[in-house]
């Protein structure tokens, strides 16, 4: 996820200062020895030691977990984080009580903390990482609100022959009305605005074609 060259006169110093600076666990890296370093002879000659030091995915989970901790602690929340990952994307669940506080009206609270977590932790890595926070099974929920709002939107579209411009919404709940609208014939659905107010445009469409977006 991030490689890091170190020198230092040991390869044993070379890691330490890594170690140390990103606060690394024993676990959460791997590293490889470039050049064994040189004493010299007399003090001449000598050639430092490099090592090219790789850190791992569970460093980067750890540290969304600690981070997000430090703000439920200061909202006085007794919560329990898990984190996982798969590839380049980290999984977020938060249990325990008084979560609504963590969600907020339509989750934007919820959202919020995710674009933070995700701004958090691309800043310690080479490559571009992504955070999916789920509190309280909300995600699970709101989806099958989607589903309603997306279908009741797609009656009226097909009823008036017209459009419809939903509330704006975060991406993971656009995808959600993008594939449900794809079930169905004579509409077809696009985004519109900049985050956090992009929204879903549901219209109708003669010719049945689609350019989900």
């Amino acid at each position: 996820m991030k490689k890091i060259r170190s020198t230092a006169p040991t390869v044993e110093e070379a890691i330490e200062k890594v170690i140390k600076e990103y606060d690394l666990k024993d676990d959460e890296y791997t590293y490889e020895i470039v050049e064994k370093g040189f004493k010299g002879i007399l003090g001449f000659f000598s050639k430092e030691a490099t090592v090219d030091i790789t850190i791992k995915r569970n460093f980067y989970a750890r540290k969304i977990k600690e981070f997000l901790l430090g703000i439920v602690k200061s909202a006085n929340l007794d919560v329990k984080i898990n984190v996982t990952y798969r590839g380049k994307t980290f999984y977020v669940k938060i249990k325990g009580t008084g979560i609504g506080k963590l969600i907020g009206k339509h989750g934007k609270t919820l959202g919020a903390l995710q674009h933070i977590l995700t701004i958090f932790v691309n800043r310690l890595s080479d490559i571009k990482l992504n955070v999916v926070i789920d509190a309280g099974e909300y995600r699970e929920r709101r989806k099958k609100q989607l589903e309603t709002i997306a279908e009741n939107a797609i009656r009226e579209v097909v009823r008036n022959k017209g459009k419809v411009v939903l509330d704006p919404m975060f991406s993971f709940e656009r995808k959600i009305v993008h594939e449900i609208v794809k079930k169905y014939k004579g509409v077809r659905s696009y985004s519109i605005g900049v985050e956090p107010y992009r929204k879903v445009v549901i219209e109708y469409f003669r010719k049945h074609a689609r350019t989900n977006r």
